[in-house]
C-alpha cells in the first residue's frame, strides 16, 4: 500500500505578505516544485492558500504560485483555528517545514476550509460586549450600521456590538462601537475581513462622478436619534432632496 504521504515529501514553504502586498515575493531558495501556505499580516493573521510553485511564463527561472489543494476561500482561514487544530504553532515569517509538520497544517487548513471555526473562539474583540444606549438607539431607527437592515420588520435581527477598533480619544481606552446583525458580524470577523466602512460603503453605488466608494445616505430626518455613520442630515427640506452624497467630491445624486 502506498504511503499517503510520500506525495508531500517535496518541500513545504511557509512565505508572509501584508495585507496592502498585491501578491507573495518568491525568495531564491523555493524552487519550482515546491508547496508553499501563504500568511497574510492580518490583526489575526490569516492563512490566505496552499500553493504550487510552478515555472513562469516568461522565463525558464522565474517562479509563480499557482493555488493547490486544499482550497481556500477568497476570505481566508485563521491561523489560530489552523493551529488549534494541527496542535502545533506555524511559524509567522519566510520559513521551510519539515514533512510532519507541514502534513498537519495542511491537514488542519482543509478541515478549516470545509468547516470554519465561529468567530468568537479565535477572535475575542467583541466578546462580552453589550450594545450601549447609544448604538441601540441608532439601531432601534436605522438598523445595522452597514447593511442598513430594517429593524422595524416582523423579524427583527439581533443587533450586536461590533469593535470597530477606533478610539474616540486615544488617550483613553474607549473604542468605538456599532450596531450591525449577525449576518454582517460573520462578515466583519473573517479571517481576511473588510472594515466596517469598506463593508458599509462596498454595498452603496459608486459614485458617478469620481467613482469612490464612499457614498453618504442623504436624510432630512431630524428626530433626536443620533445619525449612524455614514449618513448626513440635509440641510434641505424640499422635494429634491439627494438619496446620496459623495464623501470624496461631495457630488449628490
Amino acid at each position: 500500500m502506498t504511503n499517503p504521504s510520500t506525495d508531500w515529501a517535496r518541500p513545504t514553504h511557509v512565505l508572509v505578505r501584508e495585507r496592502s502586498d498585491p501578491g507573495f515575493t518568491i525568495p531564491g531558495w523555493v524552487e519550482v516544485g515546491d508547496r508553499v501556505i501563504g500568511l497574510v499580516a492580518t490583526d489575526l493573521w490569516a492563512i490566505d492558500g496552499v500553493y504550487d510553485v510552478v515555472g513562469g511564463a516568461r522565463r525558464r527561472s522565474d517562479a509563480e504560485l499557482r493555488g493547490s489543494e486544499p482550497a481556500v476561500d477568497h476570505c481566508g482561514v485563521s491561523l489560530t483555528a489552523v493551529e488549534a487544530r494541527a496542535r502545533r504553532a506555524l511559524p509567522r515569517n519566510m520559513t521551510t517545514l519539515h514533512g510532519a509538520h507541514a502534513d498537519l497544517v495542511i491537514a488542519a487548513i482543509r478541515c478549516e476550509s470545509i468547516s470554519p471555526t465561529p468567530w468568537y473562539r479565535v477572535d475575542h474583540r467583541c466578546s462580552g460586549r453589550e450594545l450601549t444606549a447609544y448604538d441601540a438607539s441608532i439601531a432601534r431607527v436605522w438598523g445595522c450600521n452597514t447593511c442598513g437592515r430594517d429593524p422595524r420588520t416582523e423579524y427583527t435581527p439581533r443587533f450586536g456590538a461590533h469593535a470597530t477598533g477606533l478610539r474616540i480619544d486615544p488617550r483613553i481606552d474607549l473604542d468605538i462601537t456599532i450596531a450591525v446583525c449577525p449576518s454582517c458580524h460573520d462578515i466583519l470577523h473573517q479571517p481576511i475581513a473588510p472594515t466596517a466602512s469598506e463593508l458599509m460603503y462596498g454595498m452603496r453605488p459608486s459614485c458617478p462622478r469620481c467613482g469612490a466608494r464612499h457614498a453618504d445616505l442623504v436624510t432630512v430626518n431630524h428626530a433626536d436619534a443620533p445619525l449612524p455613520i455614514g449618513v448626513v442630515a440635509s440641510p434641505s427640506l424640499s422635494d429634491h432632496v439627494p438619496d446620496f452624497h459623495c464623501g470624496v467630491c461631495d457630488h449628490e445624486w
